[in-house]
C-alpha cells in the first residue's frame, strides 16, 4: 500500500529578551503529550509559508515577521508520512489569545540550549540547528517579477505601457497574502506599467506609497546596469522590509552582482511571471535566498 504524504508548515518562533539572548517558543500538544514548534496542516489552495504564518498565530497568539526558510523534515505518522516545512519567525507585539486551545494547552519560552533539551522529537533538533546556522535579525527583500503581461507581439504601443493580462491581474490580487509573513513596509517598482500594476493592490491594501524607479526598467537597465544595482543596494542599506517588482532580465543580473561568488541553489529556479526571490540580509550581507512560486 502506498504511503500518503501529509503536508504541513511551521516556524521556529523567537524573540530577543536581552542584547545577547534570544528565546524560542515551544508548544505543548495535549493530544500527543509532546513539546514541539508551532505547525499545522496546509489548507487547500494555501501556500506553505502562508500556512506557517497562520498556524503560528493560531497556536501561539503571536504575529510574526518571517526570516529564511530553515528546512523540511519528514517522519512517519501512522501509515502516512508527514512533511513539515519550517521558517524562522520573529514574534512581534503582545500575544493575543491562542485560537487553537484544543491543539495547544501551554507555551514555553526557552533559551536555545534549553529548547534542545525540551523538544520531544529528535528530528526537531535539525530544525533548531538550521535556525542557529542562519541566525536571527535578518531583513527580507522580495525581488518579484511582474505578473503575466500581454504578449509583446500582441501589444502595438510602447513596451513600457504593456499591461498585465487577465491572469496577471489575478496574480496581483494575491500578492499581499503571499508576502504578508514578511511584514513589508516599503514597495518599489520599475516604472513599466506591468510592474506597478502587479504591486498596486498590495500598496493600496497596506496604505503604502508606491516608489517608482526608471533605473529598474528594461530600457534603462540595458543602457546603465550600475544604476539599477545602486537602487537595490540603497534599499538593502536602508534596512527596510521591502518588495521590488521588476523584470526577468534585470533582477537576475542584479542578484548575481550582489552575491558575487556565492552560490544559492534557489536561484536555479529562475523567475517566471509573478515568481520571486526573497533575499535575507544582515549588515548588508545576503545570508539566504528563498524562491517563491507565483500565487
Amino acid at each position: 500500500m502506498n504511503e500518503a504524504t501529509l503536508f504541513a508548515a511551521g516556524t521556529v518562533l523567537w524573540r530577543r529578551v536581552e542584547e545577547e539572548k534570544i528565546q524560542i517558543a515551544l508548544i505543548h500538544r495535549p493530544r500527543y503529550d509532546d513539546w514541539s514548534f508551532p505547525k499545522g496542516k496546509i489548507e487547500i489552495g494555501e501556500l506553505e509559508i502562508t500556512a506557517a504564518y497562520r498556524e503560528t498565530l493560531e497556536e501561539t497568539g503571536f504575529k510574526s515577521i518571517f526570516g529564511p526558510e530553515l528546512c523540511t523534515v519528514t517522519y512517519p505518522v501512522g501509515e502516512s508520512i508527514k512533511s513539515v516545512r519550517y521558517w524562522s519567525a520573529e514574534a512581534t507585539g503582545e500575544a493575543s489569545p491562542v485560537q487553537d486551545l484544543g491543539e495547544v494547552d501551554e507555551i514555553l519560552w526557552l533559551s536555545v540550549e534549553d529548547a534542545y533539551k525540551k523538544l520531544t522529537r529528535e528530528g526537531d533538533a535539525e530544525v533548531l540547528k538550521n535556525f542557529e546556522l542562519f541566525g536571527s535579525e535578518t531583513i527580507p527583500l522580495v525581488l518579484l517579477r511582474h505578473g503575466t503581461a500581454l504578449p509583446r507581439q500582441e501589444w502595438l504601443g510602447d513596451d513600457g505601457d504593456r499591461p498585465l493580462a487577465q491572469l496577471g491581474q489575478i496574480q496581483a490580487k494575491r500578492i499581499l497574502l503571499n508576502y504578508a509573513p514578511y511584514s513589508i513596509n516599503e514597495i518599489h517598482s520599475s516604472d513599466a506599467l506591468r510592474c506597478y500594476e502587479t504591486v498596486t493592490p498590495m500598496a493600496q491594501a497596506l496604505s503604502l506609497n508606491l516608489i517608482y524607479w526608471s533605473e529598474l526598467s528594461e530600457y534603462s537597465f540595458k543602457k546603465d546596469k550600475k544604476s539599477g544595482l545602486d537602487v537595490i543596494s540603497e534599499i538593502i542599506e536602508s534596512q527596510s522590509r521591502a518588495i521590488v517588482c521588476g523584470h526577468n532580465p534585470v533582477l537576475p543580473d542584479i542578484v548575481q552582482k550582489l552575491i558575487g561568488k556565492k552560490n544559492f541553489k534557489e536561484l536555479e529556479h529562475g523567475l517566471r511571471p509573478a515568481e520571486a526571490w526573497v533575499l535575507h540580509h544582515r549588515d548588508g550581507e545576503i545570508v539566504a535566498i528563498d524562491w517563491h512560486p507565483a500565487p
